[in-house]
Parts: structure tokens; C-alpha cells; sequence
């Protein structure tokens, strides 16, 4: 299977932001993790009705 440099770069394209898109995922489900336990000890330690 021989690809052209066109066809190189639109598969590797694609390929790219499946894995751009992937670690996107992750990053926010971390992120959203993090924020759940910030609130959480900010509001033992400081009280109050933080959104």
C-alpha cells in the first residue's frame, strides 16, 4: 500500500485528531474530577455556597 504525500497527510490528518480528540477526553474528565474535590475542600474549609 503505497500512499501519495496527499493521501499522507489527509489520513495522517485524520489520525491526528482522533488523537488531538481522545486526549481532549481525557483532559476533561480529569479536569472535571479536580473541580468536584476543590469544591469539596473549599467548602469544609471555608463554608459557604460555592457553585
Amino acid at each position: 500500500m503505497d500512499f501519495t504525500p496527499g493521501e499522507m497527510l489527509f489520513y495522517g490528518g485524520i489520525a491526528g485528531m482522533v488523537v488531538v480528540g481522545v486526549i481532549a477526553l481525557a483532559v476533561i474528565l480529569i479536569m472535571a474530577g479536580s473541580r468536584k474535590r476543590l469544591r469539596r475542600k473549599l467548602n469544609e474549609e471555608y463554608g459557604g455556597n460555592l457553585k
